[in-house]
This record gives structure tokens, C-alpha cells and sequence, in this order.
């Protein structure tokens, strides 16, 4: 398994020093208040994001078809704007400094619940089989704890299948090439629900149009569509 140092991961997104799939970066939960936020609007204030659902729903397993279609996943996306201004911060800071160059990113982030018993998407994929573009790394952001059956499998290598388990927490972002490593969840048998977002980030210099269409928003990938269309420049501290 090689090890690659994190600017080449930021870029081939292959694994990590210590031979994980993945990167972890971090960002300060009170300046980044995502977890309270989520939990207003899932109508959770006073409860915990991990018993979204009671932890024991029996639910229709997800599939590709309808992973995205709970009455959970429409309130994020009719209340992101709620969520926009963290967002930006989060991109704009942490991420930022992660990728050190200018790149593009994705303009709403991807929303997931993870029942008990349950998956949060319905296969096992890459991103490049449903159009995203080679150079794009995808930003895994858990907003419960995440560990086991609870949280997004990746593969250690390309097409080998040998799959490990994302362990994060609120104020970890996992970063990961999830256009060519396949990934995806197990049933969840922690009697924990996850609840996390994520979205991806392109460099400019590797970013090149294409026909393409999100298989979830049907939007293009290209800035003004699927990406902001403002690129973010890259850091000036590296």
C-alpha cells in the first residue's frame, strides 16, 4: 500500500501517511456551528442528532432511486440557506488551506442520514461511474459520530475492494478520491443514526468541462451549475 504525503493527496487522493483511503482535516464546531444548526431544523433542539428517526425505524432499505427523498433530506435543502453563510466560512477557511490552490466547489452539499438498520446511499460506487470529473476529492463532514456500520466504507485501493471504515466526529472533515475509489455504507447495526453532509472541491488546473449531469440535482458539472461559480483562491500560507 503506498503512503502519499498530503499535497498528493489532494490531488490523486489516494491514501493518507498512515494507509488510510482517506485524509482527515479539522474545523472548530463553535466557530462552525453546523451540528446545532442540523438539529433546528430537523426539528431536534433539544434532542441528539444520533436518535434522529427514534433509532428504530424499520424503514424500506434506500436505494439509488430514493436515498435522497425523506422529508429530513427536503428540509436541509429548503433551509440551506440557514446553513450558507457556515458553508462559505468553512470553504473559505478550513478547506481553503487544505487544498492550497484555486479550485471549485460544490455550490449546495450533499445531505445523508444513516438509520439504524438501514444505508444512507443505495450502492456501492465511485463517483466518476455517475460523470464527476477525475481531479475532484470529495469532503466527508459527519455530524454525529461516525465508526463501524455507521459510517462510509472506502476502499484502500482502486478496484481492490479491501474497504475500511471512515471513523470521524463532528469537527472532522474526511477527505477522499471518491471518484476512484469505490465506496459506500453497510447496514447500520450500531443502533446509531449518522447524520453528515458532503461536497466536493476541483482544482482549476485539473478542472475541464464536460456534458455530464449530478445523477441527484441533474445540474451540469460546471461553475454557475453544480460548482460555485466563483472559484476559491487558494491559500497564500502555503
Amino acid at each position: 500500500m503506498p503512503s502519499v504525503s498530503s499535497q498528493s493527496a489532494r490531488t490523486q487522493g489516494t491514501a493518507a501517511t498512515d494507509g488510510r483511503p482517506y485524509l482527515k482535516i479539522r474545523y472548530d464546531t463553535h466557530e462552525f456551528p453546523f451540528v446545532e444548526k442540523v438539529k433546528s431544523i430537523m426539528g431536534l433542539s433539544e434532542s441528539s442528532l444520533a436518535l434522529l428517526g427514534d433509532g428504530s425505524e424499520h424503514r424500506e432499505r434506500w436505494q439509488r432511486r430514493n436515498d435522497q427523498a425523506s422529508q429530513w433530506h427536503r428540509d436541509f435543502y429548503d433551509r440551506f440557506a440557514e446553513l450558507r453563510p457556515d458553508y462559505l466560512r468553512l470553504i473559505a477557511g478550513p478547506v481553503r488551506d487544505f487544498m492550497g490552490e484555486d479550485f471549485y466547489y460544490q455550490a449546495v452539499p450533499t445531505f445523508r442520514v444513516h438509520l439504524p438498520r438501514n444505508v444512507a446511499v443505495g450502492e456501492f460506487h465511485t463517483d466518476g461511474q455517475y460523470g464527476h470529473p477525475v481531479g475532484e476529492l470529495s469532503f466527508w463532514t459527519p455530524l454525529t459520530r461516525a465508526w463501524d456500520t455507521n459510517s462510509v466504507w472506502v476502499e484502500r485501493n482502486r478496484g481492490e475492494g479491501d474497504y475500511e471504515a471512515v471513523e470521524a466526529a463532528p469537527g472532522d472533515i474526511a477527505v477522499f478520491n471518491a471518484v476512484e475509489l469505490r465506496h459506500g455504507n453497510r447496514e447500520n447495526t450500531t443502533g446509531s443514526t449518522r447524520v453528515s453532509f458532503d461536497f466536493r472541491c476541483v482544482p482549476t488546473r485539473l478542472y475541464s468541462p464536460g456534458d455530464s449531469v449530478s445523477i441527484n440535482t441533474g445540474m451540469k458539472f460546471e461553475p454557475g451549475d453544480y460548482y460555485n461559480a466563483n472559484m476559491m483562491a487558494g491559500s497564500t500560507n502555503d
